[in-house]
């Protein structure tokens, strides 16, 4: 999977727990997910959640947890796809 491709499910994703239109296009990459797009715990362990189950991989959940902006999000995705045995 590209980077593109995470960041379109990525967004794709937010946008469906934020209730947001567009399929999150105007979610920017450094956009802080806290501060700026007022995400909670509960909210970004969904996302995690969904991420995980879309591409069947398990992803660290502190690391997730400490994540403030998507481009974080994708790296720590794309790290676990590399490190991914089945992938």
């Amino acid at each position: 999977m590209t980077r593109d491709e995470v960041v379109a499910l990525l967004r794709e994703l937010l946008a469906d727990i934020l209730e947001l239109g567009a399929g999150g296009a105007e979610i920017a990459l450094e956009q802080d997910l806290i501060d700026d797009l007022d995400t909670d715990s509960l909210q970004r362990l969904e996302l995690m959640t969904e991420v995980e189950h879309e591409l069947g991989v398990r992803l660290d959940a502190r690391a997730w947890r400490e994540a403030r902006t998507l481009a974080e999000l994708t790296e720590l995705t794309l790290r676990e796809l590399a490190e991914s045995p089945s992938r």
